[in-house]
């Protein structure tokens, strides 16, 4: 008897230990993560420092080690979830249709601050890690450090950098443009919903766009449109201008 249960138990951890490599455990992780990080913004009173963002990845990286699941498959469980960025950038639209009136009172403004936007955003990172020493390939996953993870998995394509690097530094800008905004705004006295929102989604994206919308519903409709349009810009002008930009790096 001894011996059956010890050889139902030996099954049950293998049956165990091999869910561990199905997207299944990818998701399951994911999801179980990002709700204890709400949970956890809910009781800090929506303080930045614990944005849903940087506390989920808290549980992610301590597990993925103890389970022994690296980097890339855990990339290949959650496709699924990384799929739905785009529909989900995509429903940003609709908060921003209820506030188009709004959009066209200042039109002019938003396109000429999209342009400069994308240009200074890539250029620090470019400037600074070409500064610093940074080799091109790094240099090239940085540049499109401002955009949504979607478009910059293209875009960094384009400019020969790596997929993982160019997914963390959008993540990092995202978190600290969302840490940031607070103060800066409190700094600079700035209250207008319409600048809050656009300014967090022009430098940190996704992750700012949520914040935006802790603002309300104006704030977060410019953050989408902003997070849109400097996509769009980035992703045509980078690969364009990036040849020339190689050859000096």
């Amino acid at each position: 008897m001894a011996n059956q249960r010890e050889a139902a138990m030996m099954d049950k951890l293998d049956s165990l230990a091999g869910l561990v490599h199905t997207p299944l455990f990818g998701i399951l992780l994911t999801l179980a993560s990002y709700r204890f990080a709400l949970w956890v913004y809910g009781r800090s009173n929506s303080l930045p420092l614990f944005h849903p963002f940087l506390v989920a990845s808290i549980p992610v990286i301590i597990v993925l080690p103890l389970v022994g699941v690296d980097y890339e498959e855990y990339r290949d469980q959650t496709t699924l979830i990384s799929f739905l960025l785009g529909p989900a950038t995509v429903a940003l639209a609709w908060p921003l249709y209820r506030q188009l009136h709004t959009v066209r009172s200042v039109l002019t403004p938003i396109l000429i601050a999209t342009v400069l936007g994308a240009f200074i955003s890539a250029a620090i990172a470019v400037g600074l890690a070409w500064w610093l020493g940074a080799p091109a390939e790094v240099v090239g996953s940085l540049a499109p450090k401002s955009i949504t993870t979607p478009i910059a998995v293209e875009v960094v394509q384009s400019t020969g950098g790596f997929v993982s690097l160019a997914a963390g530094a959008v993540a990092i800008t995202g978190i600290v443009g969302a840490l940031a905004a607070g103060p800066i705004f409190r700094l600079l006295k700035v209250t207008d919903h319409r600048i809050k929102g656009f300014a967090l989604g022009l430098v940190a994206h996704a992750i700012g766009t949520a914040r935006a919308f802790e603002y309300g519903e104006k704030a977060g409709a410019f953050a989408g449109l902003a997070l849109g349009l400097c996509g769009l810009v980035t992703a045509m002008a980078l690969p364009w201008l990036w040849p020339w930009v190689a050859q000096y790096l």
